[in-house]
């Protein structure tokens, strides 16, 4: 996948044993709540061991990071 380089803060949120739907579901309405839809402030990744939520500024990967996290 190429970088853009306007995204440059990394939210990494790896699976994890015993998560549900629901869990994912908060993390990613939680994501367009606040940020509008991928692409605007953030755009995302995902790989079979995580999901990557990549912002263009640092205060939102911050703010999403101790929400999420």
């Amino acid at each position: 996948m190429p970088q853009d380089t306007k995204y440059k803060y990394t939210v990494n949120i790896p699976w994890k044993y015993g998560d549900t739907i629901s869990n994912w579901d908060e993390k990613c309405i939680f994501a367009i709540e606040t940020f509008g839809l991928p692409g605007l402030k953030y755009i995302t990744h995902l790989t079979e061991d995580s999901m990557d939520f990549i912002f263009m500024e640092e205060k939102d990967a911050i703010h999403f990071s101790l929400v999420c996290l």
